[in-house]
């Protein structure tokens, strides 16, 4: 299975196919673990970290980016590290009672790293994820900038799917 078969299941989690995703990437994580190929592992838990996200599984996937994060500085990884963070950050914020500067300090690691890197769609992802939570942490002004960095940001890359998302949270914090 190894990598193909994890892509293939993140793919189809992508696709609304959340079970049979989280299914495939659980069985391509168990193989590398049996065999000893530990190559893309810190990818893979990333990838089904992602995947509990999408499923609303906040508990699982805040426990499988930190054991992502940790693989990836372990194996040097620092796009799979930068792409955990985010989704630390996403975890942290989407909890009923988020600890809002622990998700910013996610935010702004994974940020850092992906400027870095030259990752503009993670940067992108986490502008977002600054805007949407400075908005409900009632920082208006925080918000609206990083909002906009995204937005333009999407624009600049054609990730359309991701502008009315993002469209959406910007005219909220301007309706306030």
């Amino acid at each position: 299975l190894g990598l193909f078969g994890a892509a293939l299941g993140y793919a189809a989690a992508l696709q609304g196919r959340l079970a049979e995703g989280r299914a495939l990437l659980e069985e391509a994580i168990s193989e590398g673990l049996r065999t000893g190929v530990l190559t893309g592992r810190a990818h893979r838990v990333a990838w089904l970290s992602e995947v509990s996200l999408l499923a609303g599984r906040l508990e699982d996937a805040h426990t499988r980016a930190a054991q992502a994060v940790d693989l990836a500085r372990q194996y040097q990884q620092r796009g799979t590290q930068a792409w955990a963070l985010w989704i630390l950050g996403e975890s942290t914020t989407r909890q009923a009672f988020p600890e809002s500067e622990i998700a910013m300090g996610h935010y702004r690691q994974a940020l850092a790293l992906a400027e870095e890197l030259g990752m503009r769609p993670l940067q992108a992802h986490c502008h977002r994820g600054l805007g949407t939570l400075s908005a409900t942490t009632g920082r208006r002004e925080q918000a609206r900038s990083e909002l906009s960095t995204a937005l333009t940001m999407y624009q600049s890359m054609d990730m359309t799917c991701w502008l009315p998302q993002t469209e959406a949270a910007l005219a909220q914090v301007d309706a306030r």
